[in-house]
């Protein structure tokens, strides 16, 4: 089972351009340098700062919560003995409450942090500088990432992180496994849920097996700072920067669907910019036919589609623009699906 796969699954479920940190490492700051693996979004550093950067941070909800459907929570008062001691206020825990997660089966996933903040960098431009562009192929090609000035995919830069000041990651290795943390209920709500930094936990208890990282790790003790739980990363093609890198893309492509049932005939107009120019492709689908139109450069901007319903007296027009799809265009991909039974209503919209 690979956790950070399965973590980042589901966080891009809200979060489609990140990256999951499951076992919550520090490394994972905004300008770190390194080989991002797709399968699995494993992070292997390479340098801890690109020369020349801006990290600026701004505000975001403090409440991270994510879980699999079949996660069981629940939370209940507990008695304690006294022998622990809050970090935070420096007195005895005789009173709190558990927090339990059960899973019912193998692979499920709960995830709760009290968010910091998200720090980023402030202009991606400055990675296109020839400088910094210069630095980092010259960091790519010392670990066999690129050539000759050319920069592979999947070498890149962390562009922004979300960092917490505490919680959990904790995933089932078994069917019917649980796990729990246990502490003064301001401290684990404070854990699980706060802005302020003072969470911590007694201690923890499990059944069966749970694969878990929690920060702080240590019971009766509060977290050291803030650590990153999810990360964006802006990588290349040569020297083409691709600002939200989650695949391998080798070039774009727009998947043209008419829904069975269409009966309309359809005209496509597609045209996008390139540095050699202009290039503008135009065909027409009978009712019921699906067409990809693939090898559009990942160099395209000002990607343009023209959807044209055939009609007796009038026809329905169509337009669709992105002006930059290396920047909104995460996996490559783009479809359009178009309805309509002659001569009633048409529709054609983005999937």
């Amino acid at each position: 089972m690979n956790w950070n796969r399965a973590f980042t699954d589901l966080l891009r479920n809200g979060r489609p351009a990140c990256w999951g940190n499951w076992t919550l490492s520090p490394k994972l700051k905004p300008g770190a340098v390194g080989i991002i693996t797709p399968d699995t979004g494993d992070f292997t550093l390479v340098k801890e700062e690109t020369p020349g950067i801006t990290v600026a941070t701004r505000d975001v909800p403090n409440q991270w919560k994510l879980s699999s459907n079949n996660v069981h929570r629940n939370e209940s008062n507990v008695k304690l003995d006294g022998s622990g001691t809050d970090p935070d206020t420096g007195t005895k825990v005789e009173a709190g409450v558990e927090v339990k997660w059960e899973f019912s089966s193998v692979g499920s996933i709960a995830s709760e942090f009290g968010i910091a903040c998200e720090s980023y960098i402030g202009d991606l431009t400055v990675l296109t500088k020839p400088e910094t562009l210069k630095w980092l192929a010259e960091q790519a090609q010392s670990v066999s990432m690129g050539s000759g000035g050319n920069i592979a995919q999947g070498f890149g830069v962390v562009t922004s992180a979300i960092y917490a000041h505490s919680g959990l990651n904790v995933g089932s290795q078994d069917n019917g496994s649980s796990f729990s943390v246990t502490g003064s209920a301001s401290a684990i709500h404070d854990m699980l849920g706060g802005a302020n930094g003072n969470g911590s936990f007694l201690s923890v208890n499990q059944s069966k097996s749970v694969d878990q990282h929690m920060w702080p790790f240590q019971a009766e003790k509060l977290a050291a700072g803030p650590i990153p739980v999810a990360y964006t990363v802006a990588s290349f093609d040569g020297n083409l920067l691709i600002p939200n890198w989650i695949t391998r893309l080798g070039a774009f492509e727009i998947f043209f669907n008419n829904r069975p049932g269409c009966t309309y005939v359809t005209h496509i107009q597609l045209g996008y910019d390139t540095p050699q120019g202009r290039r503008n492709d135009e065909f027409s689908l009978t009712g019921g036919v699906s067409k990809t139109v693939g090898n559009i450069p990942l160099n395209a901007t000002n990607i343009q589609v023209n959807v044209r319903f055939q009609g007796v007296m009038n026809s329905d027009n169509y337009s669709f623009n992105w002006p930059s799809p290396l920047g909104q265009w995460l996996t490559g991909r783009r479809e359009i699906e178009m309805t309509g039974v002659w001569p009633g209503q048409t529709h054609a919209q983005e999937r």
